[in-house]
C-alpha cells in the first residue's frame, strides 16, 4: 500500500522530460562537431569503420546512460524499489521525448543552422544515382520534404532502439518490494 501511494505521487515525467532534452542537445552538438571535422553525411562513404564505431559509441552509450539514469533515479525516489513495468515506462519516455527532441532539432539543424549540409547530402544523392534520369528527377522532387524524412528516421530509430534498451534494462533494474502493504514483520 505503501509502495503503491508513492508510485502515485512520484512521476518520473519531469525528469525523463530533462535529460531527453539535454540529450538532444548533446545529440545536436555532435552533429554539428561531426559535421566540422568533415564527418557529416555527405562524407558517409569516405568514414573509416573505426570512425564509424566511434561515432556509435558516442552516440549510444549516452543514450543507454540517459534512460538508465532516470530509471535509476526513479527507483531511489520510490524507495529502492520500481516494477518492471514503471522502470520500462520511466526508460521508454526517455528515449520518446528524445526521438521527438531531436527530429526538431534535426529539422531546425538542417534548415536554419546548417542548411549547405542538406545541400550537400542532396548533392551526394544526386552524384550516386549514376546519371539515371528518373531518380535524378525524384531527388530532386524529394530534396524539399528530405529534411523531414531525416527527422521522421531519426525519432523512430531512437524511439525503437529506446524500447529496446528501456525492456532490457527494466528487466535488470526492477526490484519488488517483498512488502508492498506495509505489513510489520517479526523484526519490525
Amino acid at each position: 500500500m505503501e509502495q503503491q501511494l508513492l508510485q502515485e505521487q512520484k512521476k518520473p515525467n519531469v525528469l525523463a522530460f530533462q535529460i531527453a532534452l539535454l540529450f538532444s542537445f548533446y545529440s545536436i552538438a555532435l552533429t554539428f562537431v561531426s559535421e566540422l571535422v568533415g564527418m557529416g553525411a555527405a562524407n558517409a562513404k569516405d568514414i573509416s569503420i573505426g570512425i564509424r564505431a566511434l561515432s556509435a559509441i558516442l552516440t549510444y552509450v549516452p543514450f543507454i546512460g540517459a534512460i538508465v539514469y532516470v530509471q535509476t533515479k526513479h527507483k531511489k525516489e520510490l524507495g529502492g524499489y520500481i516494477t518492471f513495468g514503471r522502470a520500462f515506462s520511466a526508460g521508454f519516455k526517455v528515449s520518446a521525448y528524445s526521438g521527438l527532441f531531436i527530429a526538431i532539432l534535426t529539422i531546425l539543424y538542417y534548415k536554419v543552422l546548417n542548411p549547405a549540409a542538406m545541400s550537400d547530402i542532396i548533392d551526394l544523392a544526386i552524384s550516386n544515382a549514376g546519371g539515371n534520369e528518373n531518380q535524378i528527377k525524384g531527388i530532386e522532387m524529394m530534396s524539399k520534404y528530405m529534411v523531414f524524412m531525416m527527422a521522421f528516421g531519426v525519432a523512430v530509430t531512437f524511439t525503437v532502439t529506446g524500447l529496446v534498451i528501456s525492456l532490457i534494462s527494466a528487466a535488470i533494474i526492477k526490484k519488488d518490494n517483498p512488502n508492498p502493504f506495509g505489513i510489520p514483520t517479526e523484526g519490525n
